[in-house]
């Protein structure tokens, strides 16, 4: 049994490396669309046009949420930062797309 989950870590580790190259979110977007498709091919396939529709809107609402971060504060990313300032500058990053991201989910 140990080696049996030493060679699946293993194998996923090879495979998240193997992603590393195509960014941070990669892995998180490929194990969604799979998740997808399990959902369309096995437990409901005629709720496929909703599922893409919450997924694509879900995503824009993220994708603004980093912007708006963006554009409003241009000189402190938080990569930039030390210390106090860093976290604050990613606790506000976090917040403005935590509220994108319920401001689209609300809407219909």
């Amino acid at each position: 049994m140990g080696d049996l989950k030493s060679r699946f870590i293993e194998r996923f580790e090879a495979f998240a490396s193997a992603l590393d190259g195509l960014g941070r979110m990669a892995l998180w977007a490929l194990l969604s669309l799979l998740l997808l498709a399990v959902i369309a091919v096995y437990i409901n396939p005629a709720k496929i046009g909703s599922y893409l529709w919450i997924v694509s809107k879900l995503s824009l609402a993220a994708v603004l949420g980093y912007c708006f971060d963006r554009a409003a504060n241009p000189d402190a990313r938080p990569s930039q930062l030390q210390g106090l300032e860093q976290s604050m500058a990613f606790s506000r990053r976090a917040l403005l797309i935590a509220a994108a991201l319920v401001s689209a989910g609300l809407m219909p």
